[in-house]
C-alpha cells in the first residue's frame, strides 16, 4: 500500500479523510495524492487552449484551489510527508477515478459527505460512484480515524469463494497496523445458515494467513446493516471492511449495505471489491 488518494473539497469530512490518510502514511511512508476537483460538466482535459480561454471563471477557481490546498496539507502533515496535490476541472467522480487508475492508487480515503451535504440527505453521488467504479479499496470516513481505530478491523461477508478476493485486499492494511481481524457473518432470517457451516466457511479464509490474529463471529440480527452496526458497537470496533460490489453476492452484501452503513453509522467503512 504505497499510494493513497484523497479527494479533497475543503469540507470538514474531506479534512477527516486527509487526516486518516496521514495516519496510514505515517505507518508505511505511503505517498498521498490529494485531489481537488472544480465541479463542471466541461471535460477540461479534452479542451483546446482556445476553448479553455472561454471559461475564465473555472481557471480562477482552479488557481484559488492550488493556492489554498498546500495550507490544508501542512495543517495535518509534517514537511517530510510525501504529498502531491492535483487540482482538476470536470465531473468529480470521473476525475477521481481517472487519476486513481493513472497513478495506480492502492487505496482511496474519502469523506463520507462532501461540500454539498445537507442534513438528512443520503450519501453523496460522488462517493457512491467512486465506490462503484474504483478498482482499489475505498475507505469512507466521517471522523478522522486514529491509530487505535485500526487496531481491530471487522470484515463482513457471506464468506463464499467470491468474497475471498475482497478479504485479501484488507490484509495489507491489517499488516501495517498489526490489526486483529474479526470475521463477521450476520445471520438474518432471509439468509439463515447454521453456526457450524458459517464457522467452517470463515475458517477457510484464515488458512494461509496464520500471521494475523483472526477471530470468527456469527451474529444474529434482522438484516446485515443492523447486525454490522450492533456487532461493532458491542466489540468497540470503529472500522469495518465489506465485501461489496459483486453481482455474485446476494443483496445483503452488495453496495446498498455499504452505502446505508456509511449513512447511518459513524464507522469507517472500507469497501472491498470481490
Amino acid at each position: 500500500m504505497k499510494v493513497i488518494l484523497v479527494p479533497f473539497d475543503f469540507s470538514p469530512h474531506s479534512l477527516a479523510a486527509l487526516q486518516t490518510a496521514r495516519r496510514i502514511s505515517a505507518k508505511n511512508q505511503a505517498k498521498i495524492i490529494c485531489v481537488s476537483v472544480i465541479p463542471s460538466e466541461v471535460d477540461w482535459d479534452l479542451l483546446s487552449e482556445e476553448a479553455k480561454a472561454r471559461h475564465p471563471e473555472l481557471r480562477e477557481e482552479q488557481q484559488e484551489a492550488e493556492d489554498v490546498l498546500p495550507g490544508y496539507i501542512k495543517s495535518v502533515a509534517p514537511v517530510k510527508s510525501q504529498f502531491e496535490q492535483i487540482v482538476k476541472i470536470g465531473v468529480p467522480y470521473e476525475q477521481i477515478i481517472r487519476i486513481a487508475n493513472k497513478m495506480e492508487v492502492n487505496l482511496i480515503v474519502i469523506g463520507a459527505h462532501g461540500k454539498g451535504y445537507t442534513e438528512g440527505s443520503f450519501v453523496g453521488s460522488t462517493l457512491q460512484r467512486v465506490i462503484r467504479l474504483a478498482h482499489c479499496p475505498v475507505l469512507a470516513v466521517k471522523e478522522p480515524l486514529d491509530g487505535n481505530a485500526f487496531r481491530k478491523i471487522a470484515f463482513a461477508s457471506e464468506f463464499n469463494s467470491a468474497g475471498k478476493a475482497a478479504f485479501e485486499k484488507i490484509l495489507p492494511l491489517a499488516r501495517i497496523f498489526k490489526s486483529s481481524i474479526h470475521l463477521l457473518y450476520v445471520n438474518t432470517p432471509e439468509h439463515f445458515t447454521t453456526s457450524t457451516l458459517s464457522d467452517q466457511e470463515m475458517a477457510e479464509y484464515g488458512r494461509g494467513n496464520e500471521q494475523f490474529v483472526i477471530h470468527r463471529h456469527v451474529f444474529n440480527d434482522v438484516d446485515a446493516e443492523h447486525g454490522i452496526r450492533a456487532f461493532c458497537e458491542k466489540n468497540n470496533i470503529n472500522l469495518v471492511g465489506i465485501a461489496s460490489g459483486s453481482h455474485l453476492h446476494s443483496a445483503a452484501y452488495q453496495i446498498g449495505t455499504t452505502e446505508t452503513l456509511i449513512y447511518k453509522s459513524e464507522l469507517g467503512v472500507l469497501s472491498l471489491k470481490a
